[in-house]
């Protein structure tokens, strides 16, 4: 039986949604107790965040175009695990900046060459409702992740478990990307 490499794809980016779901609005209260209630903090690094990403989009759609988009995809996964765990070694704000100045780059690249990549992957006649059915999956896999996200910091207290869990489970949808086929020739 012959796998489509959009279902290989939605199979991957739900692990990853699930993933970033337990992390995703609990992420605000594991920075308010690192930096001891200052909502300025999270604003800052919200924002480093955000133009670090800025900055990446760019590129990363020129090189893609380039190089192909499936090692980005690999790579930028990866990457995604190790800055996850890495939220639970720091234990200062500064720390705390760094790793959203390169989780902005990261993000960037990733979001920049997903969007190119579901491109590629759909039927163009098709590409609303594969996009839809796409988006669908995903988004409900990320709603499930948060109530179990908020259940386990509610029983346990532990944010740590959760970036714990993040990061083994990017590593598994990661590994699934291998099973995809680059859509771009190399030139």
């Amino acid at each position: 039986m012959k796998i489509s490499n959009l279902a290989v794809y939605t199979v991957t980016n739900s692990i990853a949604y699930f993933a970033w779901g337990l992390i995703g609005p609990f992420y605000y209260l594991y920075v308010n107790q690192l930096g001891g209630g200052n909502i300025e903090q999270f604003g800052i690094a919200f924002g480093i965040m955000c133009f670090m990403s800025a900055l990446g989009s760019l590129l990363a759609g020129k090189y893609s175009d380039k190089l192909g988009r499936k090692p980005f995809l690999i790579s930028t996964s990866f990457l995604f695990a190790i800055i996850i765990f890495s939220y639970t070694l720091i234990n200062s704000v500064i720390q705390l900046y760094i790793i959203q100045a390169l989780f902005g780059i990261i993000s960037s690249v990733d979001f920049t060459i997903n969007s190119a990549y579901l491109g590629d992957i759909t039927k163009k006649k098709k590409r609303g409702v594969q996009i839809g059915a796409f988006r669908f999956v995903v988004e409900a896999f990320s709603g499930i992740a948060i109530i179990l996200g908020g259940v386990l910091i509610g029983k346990t207290g532990n944010f740590k478990l959760i970036f714990y869990i993040c990061s083994i489970l990017t590593v598994i949808g990661t590994l699934g990307m291998f099973y995809l086929k680059e859509t771009v020739r190399r030139k």
